[in-house]
């Protein structure tokens, strides 16, 4: 690699005519070069960057592509990665498989009521202004599979059989849609969106997907979660459901014969009955930490029954301590609602009580409920006025001075800690509602993943010929005025 100087050519006058004459520039070399590098210095700087820059930097050159190709650097990418935010449209007409990947640091969400003169607040709903600095678009995009990807190849050499040209495949959600149990590192377990039954796990950024085998006589929902034991280095997945026998003197009809629970390991191929002595019900918000899987029960379990954790060793759901102050509940103090989840590989709650307050606990030293510790307390009927419904906290900026949630009614906030006050943002381009959820990117391939023999398939080599609709879209995020739109919300 080489760089030309600096040199500035000579002024010649000639009469009332200036002419410039420039000389030869001087080749030198560009020391040292960046190939020069010792490999793991380059290591190091590479496994700093965002994916979408990571998947950029694998085409430069050959020495690039070797080292980010490595299983091991796959490895320490997922070691050293932020967690970041996923989010997905949820129109109920489309299928949605297309997960955008918020990469964006805490500078982009602050102070930006300089950027516009409408009070900061972006106004390019109709058409993305590219120059625009109140907007954040979204650069990373991927896919899901979908549930029945042989139907919609079917549908598409049909079409293409019977001569018409079609710029997407309409797909049916009720047919093609998936909804996502949870993430754990890296990989995404989806399942029936009507009945919660998991059906695939999938690494988004790779494309890479399994299915999952087939589920025996369940009938009705399931409750569901997807971890990781770190002891054997397996992955796992959970269904819990009412297992339905048919009654001997009537066939047609079927009647509830208790809970039963089963767990697979991937690369095993069966699920196994697990957990017989306890089998909770009504799991919500599955959350993988420490090599346990954890759920939330409602508050009608009580709250010494709140959190519910599978042990992978012992293969048995076991009660998992909360916090005194949520235990020790009286009086007037009330619990209206309540989300769990992982905020930086540890297990967070985020509570609201009594339409007054919003608390956050994150626990600090892992099994030890003294180690539960609130990190912030917010006053909702504060001027602002905060809006009511659930809260997930999906990421923290600096080591917690700052936070971003989601809320259930179709918005991100920002508060800093410190801070005056909370920005929302809204999804802008698209008419309907966005599910946000926390994920590390993970550049791990499921073939190194998971053990056993499996079949790994691709998004990219089965779906790559046709596109769906949503495909297209172009969206991004901007700052808004939604806090009138809730002051008045019961709900």
């Amino acid at each position: 690699m080489k760089r030309k100087s600096d040199s500035i050519g000579t002024h010649r006058w000639k009469g009332k005519r200036e002419s410039r004459e420039v000389d030869e520039p001087e080749i030198q070399p560009l020391w040292p070069f960046f190939a020069d590098l010792p490999s793991h210095i380059t290591t190091n700087i590479l496994i700093r960057l965002p994916i979408k820059s990571v998947f950029i930097c694998k085409c430069v050159c050959k020495s690039w592509h070797t080292i980010i190709s490595d299983p091991h650097f796959a490895k320490l990418y997922l070691k050293n990665a932020p967690t970041d935010v996923m989010i997905r449209t949820n129109d109920p007409k489309r299928v949605s498989r297309t997960l955008h990947l918020l990469e964006f640091q805490h500078e982009n969400f602050r102070d930006r009521t300089e950027y516009d003169d409408c009070n900061g607040f972006c106004i390019c709903d109709d058409i993305c202004e590219p120059n625009c600095q109140g907007h954040m678009k979204f650069e990373a995009k991927f896919k899901l599979p979908l549930r029945d990807a042989k139907m919609v190849l079917d549908k598409m050499l049909d079409a293409k059989n019977g001569g018409r040209k079609r710029s997407y495949i309409a797909c049916k959600p009720i047919d093609d849609k998936f909804a996502v149990v949870n993430s754990c590192k890296g990989l995404l377990c989806l399942c029936d969106p009507m009945y919660n039954n998991p059906l695939v796990v999938c690494n988004p950024i790779t494309g890479e997907f399994i299915r999952l085998p087939e589920a025996s006589n369940t009938r009705g929902t399931c409750d569901c979660g997807f971890g990781y034991h770190k002891k054997t280095g397996e992955f796992k997945v959970i269904r819990v459901y009412d297992n339905y026998v048919q009654d001997p003197t009537n066939a047609k009809e079927w009647f509830s014969n208790g809970r039963v629970a089963e767990m697979l390991t991937l690369g095993n191929g069966t699920w196994k009955s697990v957990g017989e002595d306890i089998i909770p019900s009504e799991l919500r918000f599955p959350t993988s930490v420490k090599g346990a899987l954890h759920w939330l029960r409602p508050l009608s379990a009580g709250t010494e029954n709140l959190i519910v954790r599978f042990n992978f060793e012992l293969e048995r759901f076991e009660i998992f301590p909360c916090p005194l102050c949520l235990v020790n509940i009286h009086g007037g103090l009330k619990l209206r609602n309540i989300t769990m989840g992982e905020l930086d590989r540890r297990l967070y709650l985020c509570g609201v009580f009594d339409f007054d307050h919003i608390n956050l606990w994150l626990m600090k030293k892992y099994g030890v409920r003294d180690s539960w510790s609130k990190i912030y307390n917010i006053d909702m009927m504060t001027p602002d006025r905060w809006p009511f419904e659930f809260y997930r906290p999906i990421k923290l900026f600096n080591k917690g001075a700052a936070i971003l949630m989601y809320h259930s009614c179709n918005c991100l906030i920002y508060l800093e800690r410190e801070g005056c006050g909370f920005n929302f943002f809204k999804v802008r381009r698209t008419r309907f509602k966005f599910e946000a959820f926390a994920h590390i990117p993970s550049l791990i391939s499921l073939k190194d993943a998971v053990k056993g023999d499996v079949e790994v398939q691709n998004v990219h080599s089965r779906c790559a010929a046709f596109k769906l609709r949503e495909e297209n879209d172009v969206l991004f995020l901007a700052e808004d005025d939604v806090v009138a739109a809730f002051i008045f919300s019961s709900s």
